[in-house]
């Protein structure tokens, strides 16, 4: 029996750069476990679990490539013996070869790119942090008894299903930790409305979580249609401003600056959250 069952959702079935990657790991104990064709992410995800033998799950994203050969190692390392950790997690670099625009992309929005770091990070989707964390199901680990008492990822939701899947964990306890030195490379959107997109769907699957939160303590509810007017014309009101004085969810502030992709990106998340509320009662 396998130690380590490496998740894969795809789409698409194409992740041979990040078979690659993995197939180059200094910890060898794993079986690899694709999930091709099955949406959402949450329950591609939930599927390959039930399918796995492994006493420890790693999720990794079809288009993420593990950074060195020591990645694996560093993510399963510290479960077996500290149970007070929910999970572990890589951070997030975009690959050398980046275009101009997803550099510029991974500068301004957050969560494109998470800084690697010597030593082990907590950190914690906790309401006086905005419920933001460094770790992402981009690239990350839990003891299959960890995943089983939170019944696994919400499969309703379009997007989000980390954040969601974290904030319950942290519920029940456990703690978050960003694995030093452990990366993986992972491109940012690479054209405007790919990002767009993407923040847009962001903002569906955050009023879904919201939406499905037992404590009701996720921020803004929109009850009636008053109130999603309100909101989108505040959102709508500080877009120019926000973008010389962005806000920053990892250390939560305003700060002055000039971040037009940023600005745009959050407001276009604002317009998928009114969507999202009134698409999915």
């Amino acid at each position: 029996m396998p130690q380590v069952s490496i998740v894969i959702p795809s789409l698409s079935g194409q992740f041979r750069p990040l078979e690659t990657s993995i197939r180059r790991q200094s910890f060898r104990d794993y079986e690899i476990c694709p999930v091709v064709g099955v949406k959402p992410s949450g329950r591609a995800r939930n599927v390959g679990a039930r399918g796995a033998k492994g006493d420890i799950l790693v999720f990794v994203d079809d288009d993420a490539v593990l950074g060195d050969e020591d990645t694996l190692a560093n993510l399963v390392e510290p479960l077996p013996e500290d149970h007070t950790i929910g999970v572990t997690g890589a951070s997030r670099l975009i690959p050398p070869d980046s275009s101009w625009f997803q550099c510029w992309v991974a500068r301004e929005v957050p969560r494109i790119q998470h800084p690697i770091v010597e030593e082990p990070l907590e950190t914690n989707p906790d309401p006086e942090r905005g419920y933001y964390c460094q770790v992402t199901a981009t690239c990350c680990a839990m003891r299959r008894e960890v995943f089983e008492e939170l019944d696994g990822f919400n499969e309703e939701l379009i997007r989000g299903v980390d954040t969601e899947f974290f904030v319950r964990l942290r519920r029940r306890g456990y703690r978050i930790i960003l694995a030093p030195n452990t990366w993986v490379w992972h491109p940012a959107p690479a054209t405007l409305p790919s990002l767009l997109r993407k923040h847009f769907l962001y903002g569906v699957g955050h009023s879904q979580e919201v939406k499905c939160d037992p404590l009701r303590s996720r921020r803004r509810f929109l009850y009636t249609p008053l109130h999603a007017l309100a909101y989108l014309f505040l959102r709508t009101l500080v877009l120019l401003p926000n973008v010389f004085i962005p806000y920053s969810f990892a250390e939560p502030q305003w700060r002055l600056g000039f971040k037009p992709l940023k600005a745009l990106a959050s407001y276009v998340t604002a317009l998928g959250y009114i969507y999202g509320w009134y698409r999915y009662r």
